[in-house]
């Protein structure tokens, strides 16, 4: 990565071992699967330190750091398991939409909030009839004198059970195309009118479906202007699968590294699994996709030093490093048995939380636009295919 990323690497390092404690980290795995990652109170703490924006632009409070050193801190807090879900939607993906689309309130008032770990946000995107296709949204907004007045639903919003504020798509003008009408607010989750009903999914987290009846948002939370929401989605989530790729693949190395680790000293019928000419084939194998989607967030690293927001490269990234876990989750299960099928819990499993790398590698090909619209992206942004 280059001795500047690394040195930062090392101050990352210094900082976890002398706050994300032994203790602190026995502590949070004391507590349910699905409430792990979201500590507001260690959110705070990185906020006071100022290791949340390290990446953003000195002028609205961040460090400046380049995207090779975003992402050494996003694989030491990866490897480290710190927590960072409460702050991870503001910092990198409402920010940036604010730096771009806020005003000059805006970005006084909710960056100083985000970069203290004080505002915690969820994406309300998808709909019943509108996921991939998100510009078929219907959930609507009207105005009323200083108000807009929002009524609808949204499903499958990640935190949407914690998060105190709410980055909510609406559609502000039903007569307009699809793309056109769109816009998008800032809403207090504790509003009333808004009822938030949290459900399991497949990898151990919940998430949450909202309904909005009559609730009233200041119209001061509009980020951008009226019916140009579509500008400012796109641009947020861009930068959501840039960050999806990087977090990922500091929990795919992380995996691998401890099946890898478990593999030196295992033995099956009294022989050594290291020795085994099938298991080395794929883990070689894996290894080499691992190199390659690191190779992927690099470019898309460079990218962004260079000021270009990277659509299709972000999208093959994501693509590749989703695929990736599942293959990693798949080999895992099948080198280790039966016992792979143990979660974290069981004292016999052989490498604990294998399972989950497979389970949640399924949010991963959905997440952030579904692996089947990405290629699409490649195709007509990256190849000039025709639709």
């Amino acid at each position: 990565m280059g001795p500047a990323a690394n040195a930062f690497r090392q101050e990352v390092r210094d900082w976890l071992a002398k706050h994300w404690t032994p203790e602190k980290q026995a502590a949070h795995r004391r507590k349910p699967f699905k409430e792990r990652g979201w500590d507001v109170e260690f959110s705070k703490l990185m906020g006071r330190d100022g290791w949340i924006g390290v990446g953003w632009p000195k002028e609205f409070g961040g460090q400046g750091r380049s995207a090779t050193e975003q992402i050494a801190f996003i694989t030491e807090m990866a490897n480290s398991g710190a927590p960072s879900q409460a702050h991870g939607t503001a910092e990198s993906i409402v920010a940036q939409a604010l730096f771009a689309h806020g005003t000059k309130a805006q970005q006084d008032e909710w960056l100083s909030a985000i970069r203290r770990g004080e505002r915690t946000f969820a994406l309300g995107y998808s709909e019943p009839e509108a996921g991939s296709d998100l510009a078929a949204l219907r959930t609507r907004a009207t105005r009323d004198g200083d108000d807009w007045i929002v009524n609808g639903q949204k499903l499958w919003s990640t935190g949407g059970d914690k998060a105190e504020y709410m980055w909510l798509a609406v559609r502000t003008d039903p007569d307009a195309k699809k793309h056109a009408g769109i816009s998008v607010l800032m809403v207090d989750l504790r509003s009333p009118g808004i009822t938030i009903r949290p459900s399991l999914a497949l990898y151990g987290k919940t998430f949450s479906a909202q309904f909005y009846d009559n609730v009233r948002v200041p119209a001061k939370n509009m980020v951008g202007a009226v019916n140009n929401g579509w500008k400012v989605i796109t641009d947020a989530l861009a930068a959501e699968r840039v960050m999806i790729g990087g977090t990922r693949m500091a929990r795919i190395e992380s995996a691998f590294d401890r099946l890898t680790e478990y593999l030196k000293t295992a033995e099956a019928g009294g022989k050594a699994l290291r020795n085994d000419p099938v298991i080395r084939d794929r883990i070689g194998a894996l290894a080499a996709d691992i190199e390659v989607a690191r190779q992927f967030q690099m470019r898309n690293s460079r990218l962004v030093e260079q000021g270009k927001v990277p659509i299709h490269e972000g999208a093959m990234a994501k693509v590749f490093a989703s695929e990736l876990q599942e293959r990693l989750g798949q080999a895992a299960l099948d080198i280790l048995g039966t016992g792979g099928l143990l979660s974290e819990e069981a004292d016999s499993a052989p490498v604990g939380e294998m399972e989950q790398v497979l389970r949640h590698a399924i949010m991963g090909m959905i997440g952030g636009g579904t692996n089947e619209i990405q290629r699409n992206v490649i195709a007509q942004r990256g190849l000039d295919l025709p639709r």
